[in-house]
């Protein structure tokens, strides 16, 4: 019947039009002896139209989508790679180890202190700003390090376009515009940020080689730059569109948002937490080939595990809609932290062949939860008005803590001889980083009673 009849609303007693009429006519004329049976029937129907057809379609969220693609082209136009150009930089521009090593190392600590200014100013301006200008401008200056013909201004240009982009479009500004755009569906929305950023090792990494192998690593680092300009103006447009008209931004002094920060014992001891888990993932990361090596593997194969490693991270992510269906976020990031510390710990034995494996999957999956687990629990914790300048104090704590880790780690291993110590400090720190998760959880509750 619903194929060739629709309801007539407000119109007294059951009323069928029949497709192929122009009028209406009561169902007792059509049927007397079934008018209330065939009436309840059709009160009750449920009426399939190609709306409810389109919604058992899957789920399309551009504004996101969009966000994790400039997430894959910032990550992957200098974080990831500048390990495969490193040493084709070096030989090309006559720069040590060193000198490269203070590039990076200047970039991560930009990246701390300006998503500081980054947050701010999307808490103040909103997202448009940041996306349209300020990104742009860090992609630019990353362009202008492959055109580079001494080490300093390779070393100027890369330091400042990493710092500043990486503020613009790293994790910690794209999970602060989404909360800022729309904080009830946040937790969903950056789960699926988080799945698309798990791809931008896989994507980036053999991309930049083959521009490498075929172009030279000066295209290598400019072309991967314009992709990062093009997709920073594509996001800004998008987010722009999808900013809610009546979003108010924040008025809040600067000094009155660090003094909630200090004051706030849930925040403190979530920047902590955070700051502690960045020291167990970046010296886990940055040792782990070394550690695999002195436990007995060889290069090959502990570069093979290594990669896999990086790809299984998405078994930390795909799962999280469906576990958070059942599990709170706190508890499920307690259990990714927990990972990571016992995977600091399973590497040692990675001489086997099955403990290595089991590295793989700890530290994978571990490691793939936090990124989307610290942004969601972040949402509880942080104050909504002042999200974006609260989210740059706890991320330029957790690039402390990543940049000095793997310092600290190295001149442990240079003093000892051997990796293993390295690998027992950062699993002490990922235990860390679970009581002081708890810690937070509690001044959390106590916040609200």
């Amino acid at each position: 019947m619903q194929s060739w009849c629709s309801f007539v609303p407000g119109a007294s007693g059951n009323e069928i039009a029949p497709s192929t009429a122009g009028r209406s006519m009561p169902l007792s004329a059509m049927c007397p002896p079934y008018r209330s049976q065939v009436g309840a029937l059709c009160d009750n129907a449920e009426v399939t139209t190609p709306t409810s057809r389109r919604r058992r379609l899957p789920e399309v969220d551009w504004t996101v989508d969009v966000l994790g693609v400039l997430t894959i082209v910032v990550y992957g136009s200098w974080y990831y790679g500048f390990g495969v150009l490193i040493d084709d930089i070096a030989d090309g521009l006559d720069m040590s180890a060193t000198q490269l090593g203070i590039s990076f190392g200047i970039a991560q600590v930009l990246l701390g202190v300006l998503s500081i200014l980054t947050g701010r100013l999307l808490d103040r301006r909103g997202p448009s700003l940041v996306l349209g200008v300020v990104g742009p401008l860090g992609a630019i200056l990353v362009g202008f390090a492959g055109r580079a013909a001494e080490p300093w201004q390779f070393i100027v240009c890369f330091a400042l376009g990493g710092g500043i982009s990486a503020a613009a479009g790293f994790y910690g500004m794209t999970q602060a515009i989404i909360v800022r755009l729309d904080h009830e569906a946040a937790m969903r929305r950056i789960i699926r940020l988080t799945i698309w950023g798990a791809f931008a090792s896989p994507v980036a990494i053999p991309i930049t080689e083959a521009l490498r192998r075929h172009l030279g690593w000066r295209l290598a680092i400019e072309l991967p730059a314009g992709a990062a300009l093009v997709a920073f103006l594509v996001a800004s447009r998008v987010v722009r569109s999808a900013t809610p008209r009546d979003a108010a931004p924040t008025r809040t002094r600067w000094s009155s948002v660090m003094l909630t920060a200090v004051r706030d014992g849930a925040i403190r001891w979530h920047a902590l937490g955070v700051m502690l888990t960045y020291m167990a993932m970046s010296t886990l990361l940055v040792f782990q080939l070394s550690i695999m090596r002195w436990a007995g593997l060889s290069a090959g194969v502990a570069a093979g595990f290594a990669g896999a490693r990086g790809v299984l991270q998405l078994l930390g992510r795909l799962p999280l809609r469906r576990a958070l269906d059942r599990v709170d976020a706190w508890n499920l990031l307690f259990a990714a932290r927990g990972l990571v510390a016992i995977a600091c710990l399973v590497i040692l034995a990675s001489s086997q062949v099955g403990f290595a494996g089991l590295y793989v999957l700890l530290a994978g999956a571990g490691i793939g939860a936090v990124s989307a687990l610290d942004g969601i629990v972040g949402r509880d914790v942080l104050h909504a008005s002042d999200f974006g300048a609260l989210t740059g104090i706890v991320t330029l704590l957790g690039a402390i803590g990543g940049g000095v880790a793997p310092v600290v780690a190295g001149r442990v291993t240079d003093v000892t001889g051997s990796p293993a110590i390295a690998a027992m400090v950062a699993a002490v720190a990922g235990a860390g980083a679970m009581f002081a998760l708890v810690a937070a959880r509690r001044h959390r509750l106590a916040r609200t009673t």
